[in-house]
C-alpha cells in the first residue's frame, strides 16, 4: 500500500488565496500522486452562498463527487465542508486512521481526527479517478480458523 506523504504540508501559517484549504489539497494531490489540481481563482471576499468555487473547480479538476461515502471513505478524499455557508467553502483531505489533514482560515495547516463536527460540516465528498483505492486490505479469515488457531495456541 502507498504511504501517503503530507508532513511537509503541515505547519504552515494561513495566506488568503497562497497557503489555505485548497492549496494543501492542490500540494497533497501532486506531491503524491502527480495529480494538477489548477489554482483556482478565489475572490478576496469570497461568499460560498454566492458562488459555490470548490464543486465547480473541482470537477473541472477531474474529481467526482460523492454524496455520501461514508461506508466507502477511502484515503485522499476530499471532504467539502459548510463551515457557516450553505455551499462548500472548506476542504480537508482524509488520510486515513479517522484522520484528516487541512487549513483553517487563519490558523496554520494541521493534522487532527475527523471529529463529528467536521462529519457534520460535510456536504460531500470528492474522489479523484486516478487514485488507488488505498484502504489497507484486511486477510479473510473464517470463524472456524480463529476458533481453531485459538484451541491450538491453549493446547500447548
Amino acid at each position: 500500500m502507498q504511504e501517503l506523504k503530507y508532513e511537509n504540508l503541515l505547519g504552515k501559517p494561513w495566506v488568503i488565496n497562497e497557503e489555505d484549504c485548497f492549496q494543501i489539497g492542490r500540494d497533497f494531490f501532486k506531491q503524491n500522486f502527480d495529480i494538477d489540481v489548477p489554482n483556482l481563482a478565489r475572490p478576496q471576499h469570497w461568499d460560498a452562498d454566492r458562488l459555490d468555487l470548490i464543486k465547480q473547480g473541482f470537477r473541472k479538476s477531474g474529481f467526482e463527487l460523492l454524496s455520501d461515502a461514508w461506508d466507502d471513505l477511502r484515503p485522499a478524499d476530499v471532504l467539502a465542508m459548510a463551515i457557516g455557508s450553505s455551499n462548500a467553502n472548506h476542504l480537508a483531505i482524509y488520510v486515513g486512521d479517522n484522520e484528516l489533514i487541512h487549513h483553517r482560515f487563519g490558523m496554520n495547516s494541521c493534522k487532527e481526527t475527523l471529529r463529528p463536527f467536521w462529519r457534520m460540516s460535510t456536504l460531500y465528498i470528492l474522489r479523484h479517478p486516478d487514485v488507488p483505492d488505498l484502504r489497507p486490505v484486511l486477510p479473510e479469515v473464517s470463524l472456524e480458523e480463529l476458533i481453531r488457531a485459538r484451541f491450538t495456541r491453549e493446547a500447548t
